[in-house]
């Protein structure tokens, strides 16, 4: 027979359990502008990699930032929607927005999550970056926000230049956020990159990260 103190727990536990596995919203930012453009076949298959290896229930919106920020496909759980948008990215040329970027997808998108938890995915090169709608003191201000409202950011980063202030950006918010960060020489590594950092992003949930 259970005792009481059993039955008291299990409760909890139930519903600890349910909380920690609540899905995701993830807001994957692709780098088009010149700093991918080399790789841009292999950014492709990286999306689509990872679109696979996230379960069902996670949503997704692609927004790519080359020289503006276009959102390709609002927040979805339709793989087939994702993939296919993802299939037709072009290089854009020039500089990133990054920056803008992230502050617009989060006003547009994070905020209004609800229950799902709120995961920015940046990939992106080490080139120029032109955001014209936000100074430092104002993204500095944004970073200590999303931290606070438990948004995470991970990275993963094409390096060409080693000195682009994209990467400064991706590192900082990952380290800000507790997020994961990897980075590669060329993009020969992108598809097992991305299957990875999916894997990880769903361990995460599932812990209630």
């Amino acid at each position: 027979m259970m005792n009481r103190a059993a039955a008291v727990v299990l409760p909890l536990l139930l519903t600890t359990t349910a909380a920690a596995a609540a899905p995701m919203r993830i807001a994957l930012l692709v780098d088009t502008s010149a700093g991918t453009s080399s790789a841009i076949v292999q950014i492709r298959a990286g999306v689509s990699a990872f679109l696979e290896a996230l379960p069902p229930e996670h949503e997704v919106a692609l927004v790519t930032t080359g020289r503006h920020t276009q959102v390709r496909v609002p927040p979805t759980t339709d793989r087939s929607k994702l993939k296919a948008s993802a299939a037709g990215m072009l290089p854009d040329n020039g500089p990133t927005a990054l920056m803008d970027t992230l502050i617009e997808v989060d006003d547009r998108f994070m905020k209004k999550a609800g229950d799902r938890a709120s995961v920015f995915v940046i990939l992106t090169g080490d080139g120029s970056e032109n955001s014209k709608n936000i100074d430092e003191q104002g993204f500095n201000r944004w970073i200590a926000d999303i931290a606070k409202r438990g948004v995470s950011v991970s990275a993963v980063v094409l390096k060409t230049t080693g000195i682009g202030l994209p990467d400064s950006v991706a590192s900082t918010l990952v380290k800000a956020t507790r997020g994961h960060y990897a980075a590669m020489g060329g993009g020969g590594g992108m598809t097992a990159a991305m299957t990875t950092l999916a894997s990880q992003l769903v361990a995460d949930a599932a812990r209630g990260r």
